[in-house]
């Protein structure tokens, strides 16, 4: 009966948030980011040489790099927070579905929001710049393997943020700090320590599945890297999870 009605709940809840963050005014967010992203694109298409290591190390750039974390912030920090605040979280909290169901519906429809909105600012850059260029099988190749990264980040930065709205009341300045600090500034510094980040592995990942560009740089076992993700998305959905489970909520 419980597992039954956690099942409807996690469904209803998945569909609820999922409209909620569609529907939300950050859709414009998303369109100036698709905008200003097929302009650079443009750009580097006409003024570079118009290759497709150029158009790999923008998109690696500007959208793998950048409008990941950024956008995973954005949206997973405030998810949870937000209600909390508005208290239109009182219905999950008082329904007999369990919090911790509750706490993976919200992050399913999170990640499945974000994957829809990168791939779509990432299809809109590739478009700008390979319409102007050259369409051809390894573009093509191109546009789904950095989906399929893209994914991969959503799943794991969405676990992160989602976690600190649930523990931190201003989740976004700790949010930020990580984005650039760690993820933007320790990640590009030499070395070992750029091991620590969730974009180098992710980029491990990337750089077996694109030969083009500066993502080839990075060298590394993708196995052992899918594994350090898997298990960092685990651990952080548990420790959401739980705490959300705890929380005391007025």
């Amino acid at each position: 009966m419980a597992l039954g009605y956690n099942a409807v709940g996690l469904r209803a809840l998945f569909s609820f948030s999922s409209k909620k963050l569609l529907l939300n005014r950050r859709w414009v967010i998303v369109a100036l980011m698709a905008g200003l992203v097929a302009v650079v694109m443009l750009y580097v298409a006409g003024e570079g040489n118009g290759t497709i290591v150029e158009g790999s190390t923008l998109i690696n750039v500007l959208i793998l790099s950048f409008l990941l974390p950024i956008m995973s912030l954005i949206y997973g920090a405030s998810m949870i927070r937000n209600e909390i605040d508005d208290r239109s979280i009182t219905q999950v909290i008082t329904s007999p579905m369990d919090r911790r169901v509750s706490y993976l519906g919200y992050y399913l429809s999170l990640t499945a929001v974000l994957v829809v909105m990168l791939v779509i600012i990432e299809t809109v850059g590739w478009a700008s710049y390979f319409f102007s260029t050259e369409v051809n099988q390894e573009a093509l190749n191109l546009l789904l393997s950095y989906a399929l990264v893209l994914a991969i980040g959503s799943f794991v930065y969405s676990s992160l943020f989602l976690a600190l709205g649930v523990f931190f009341k201003q989740p976004i300045y700790l949010g930020l700090l990580y984005a650039f600090v760690w993820e933007g500034f320790v990640g590009s510094l030499p070395g070992a320590i750029g091991q620590y980040t969730i974009s180098y592995y992710l980029k491990v990942i990337g750089a077996n599945l694109i030969p083009y560009g500066n993502i080839s740089d990075f060298s590394g076992d993708p196995i052992i890297a899918a594994a350090v993700l898997m298990g960092l998305t685990i651990f952080l959905l548990a420790i959401g999870a739980f705490g959300f489970r705890d929380k005391e909520i007025p």
